[in-house]
């Protein structure tokens, strides 16, 4: 969905940004911005042409903006699929873009120009590669159109009737690949695909699809059906995976513990470990949680993986439960030292060290645990960095409360006079701020650090406060921090609330990354992503009248209410940020029946670390390290003053 800026907040920065542009200049600016926004209001209502009408008057930039939109929806020729790729060959979103073209390829019937499209990267839908495969063939060049014909038929997904056309010319070029690919749409859970592909396989690969697609399904009968694949084939991964998933989707955990322990062994009999890992963590943490540690770290170290997120999440797990529930610290630091090895942003690396900081300290080796959470305390700007900070009785890092401006003026940089500046730039004043956000990120992929400075700098002043903490936060995985977007403080939070403006900065920050007009899928609303029917009980209570409208078009308004919720949390839990952003994230019943479950992490007793790390949902667990990382920030940053590290007060509020 697209993020509109609230009108008045709109027009109010297409002024300041004017007055700001090196290009405001043209007098015909404003009125080009104005058809670019009527433009993409018909882009909405999927009107192509009345859309391309209007942005005929929105300048080159702002055309080629909806040719741009209109194009990656697939509406187009192949020849406005040629030219748009060869004036903007640097814009985002470009590889599906030309998949979208594909189509438009396939109508041309135009061998040359087939020939042409794919010239440097081969087709990525079956569309495309059946129509290479035609070009192949009117060219005469057989060979390369079964070549072609096969690698389609094995990666790609095609349509019945792209299907029944690729089999009708290339039937004996394909007929090798239906197994392998048929196992690929199973796999892929590309089920109405893979029952098209029954009559073309063998009986026993019928069964064993059947049952594999039945299991997906939840269909009445599904075990007569694995009792009738063919014993050769009741080994087969794939089946082994439906049922795990099947035993998963029952909360039938401990039959899927056993289950996935015997295919673990090795990465062969998981046929596709990356496929396992996410429910593999579910099952480890659920197993953590409700007393099966030993069983917990079999299941998360078993993996089979060798890198990815996937990978140093269980890493992580295995580490964590064979340190804090086994008791086994050299088990763990084998686990840590994995996951450092294999890290390369600041959150996890801090995640590495402060961990294994915490496993030398439980083994006695003090100095060992000093180096460990001083490399994780570089690191302060996350949460795991200032809970090493804290372990060490450090201040805050000074440079992460820096305010100031970067060297230089944004105005006299080069990449203001590119074509994809320039769109974003328009884009922004035109009302659509997510789809200028990715403009500008991409932007930002191929300038250097101080230019990538600078462009968070023009966000800042633009008022694009969500596209410059996106850019500060790219800039955090090249290991740069951007402090002044990073950690902005907008007047839209303003002073004067009935909770204090570290934690509705921080709450704001994580819940709309300062996008006033953002609207979920689950229907929250604005900076403080509040649901309309919350904000209503808050405007009662506050004797303020409700305005849905007002929660994405008035910012103040929408602050306060969400700011009235904070508070009914700060009564029931008192100051714990863990208690007060879970309740925000997850609902305010959620870390009462944790409370009752883990311990309260209010009381010196409960180690408030572990008590995160047992939270069962992940958006949660990280929700609740965000905040408090950003309450630690923002409370300094407002004090101006760096003074000792309290994140673990913050946590409990005590």
């Amino acid at each position: 969905m697209s993020r509109f800026v609230p009108l008045l907040f709109r027009f109010l920065m297409l002024s300041l940004a004017l007055m700001l542009s090196p290009l405001s200049a043209r007098a015909d600016q404003a009125s080009e911005v104005a058809a670019l926004s009527a433009a993409l209001k018909l882009t909405d209502q999927r009107d192509w042409d009345a859309a391309s009408a209007a942005a005929r008057s929105a300048g080159t930039v702002g055309a080629d903006v909806i040719d741009w939109i209109r194009l990656r929806a697939g509406d187009g020729n192949l020849g406005a699929y040629e030219s748009f790729l060869q004036r903007r060959p640097d814009w985002p979103g470009l590889p599906y873009l030309r998949d979208q073209g594909e189509v438009a390829v396939a109508r041309s019937g135009d061998a040359v120009r087939v020939m042409a499209y794919f010239g440097t990267e081969p087709p990525r839908t079956g569309a495309g590669s059946l129509a290479l495969v035609r070009a192949y063939d009117a060219l005469g060049r057989a060979a390369n159109a079964e070549a072609e014909a096969l690698r389609g038929w094995l990666a790609l997904d095609y349509t019945s009737e792209e299907q029944a056309a690729l089999m009708l010319t290339h039937r004996d070029a394909v007929a090798s690949g239906h197994q392998a690919r048929l196992d690929r749409l199973l796999w892929d859970d590309r089920s109405d695909e893979a029952q098209r592909m029954l009559p073309l396989v063998s009986k026993s690969w019928v069964a064993l699809a059947t049952a594999r697609l039945a299991l997906r399904a939840d269909k009445d009968g599904v075990t007569a059906l694995v009792n009738a694949v063919p014993a050769a084939s009741k080994d087969d991964a794939g089946l082994a995976y439906e049922r795990f998933l099947f035993r998963m989707r029952r909360d039938n955990y401990a039959d899927a513990a056993t289950l996935i322990l015997e295919r673990s062994a090795n990465a062969k009999s998981l046929g596709d470990p990356a496929k396992w890992a996410e429910r593999r963590i579910t099952l480890a943490r659920y197993l953590m949680r409700t007393g099966a540690p030993k069983q917990a770290y079999r299941v998360a170290a078993s993996h089979n993986l060798s890198g990815g997120t996937e990978y140093a999440e269980l890493e992580f797990l295995a580490g964590y439960v064979a340190l804090r529930k086994l008791n086994e610290p050299d088990r763990a630091l084998n686990h840590f030292n994995h996951l450092q090895s294999t890290s390369s942003t600041p959150i996890s690396l801090a995640r590495a060290w402060y961990w294994t900081g915490r496993t030398e300290e439980a083994a006695g080796n003090i100095p060992k645990a000093r180096n460990a959470y001083q490399t994780a305390a570089t690191y302060q700007t996350g949460y795991y960095g200032l809970l090493a900070a804290e372990k060490l009785g450090l201040d805050l890092d000074p440079s992460a409360l820096s305010n100031r401006p970067p060297v230089g003026d944004w105005t006299n940089a080069a990449f203001t006079q590119t074509s994809v500046f320039q769109a974003a730039r328009r884009l922004y004043l035109a009302g659509n701020s997510g789809l200028s956000a990715r403009f500008l990120l991409h932007l930002g992929e191929g300038l250097s650090t101080p230019d990538f400075e600078l462009l968070s700098e023009y966000a800042l002043q633009a008022g694009q406060y969500r596209s410059a903490l996106l850019i500060a936060k790219a800039a955090i995985d090249r290991d740069v921090v951007f402090p002044r977007p990073y950690f902005a403080m907008p007047d839209m939070v303003p002073d004067g609330l009935r909770v204090s403006r570290a934690l509705a900065l921080s709450i704001a920050r994580r819940e709309s990354e300062f996008d006033p007009g953002v609207r979920s899928s689950a229907g929250a609303l604005g900076l403080m992503q509040i649901l309309p029917e919350t904000a209503k009980r808050m405007a009662a209570e506050l004797d303020l009248p409700f305005s849905q409208n007002r929660l994405t078009t008035d910012p103040a308004y929408n602050v306060t209410l969400g700011a009235e919720y904070l508070r009914k949390m700060l009564d029931e839990f008192g100051p714990s940020i863990a208690l007060i952003a879970s309740g925000y994230n997850a609902g305010p019943g959620r870390p009462r029946a944790w409370i009752d479950a883990f311990g309260d992490p209010r009381l010196p007793s409960v180690d408030v670390v572990d008590w995160i790390e047992s939270i069962p949902f992940a958006e949660t667990r990280t929700y609740v390290m965000r905040v408090a990382e950003g309450v630690v920030i923002y409370r300094a940053k407002l004090k101006g003053v760096a003074g000792p590290v309290r994140i673990i007060e913050e946590l409990t509020g005590r």
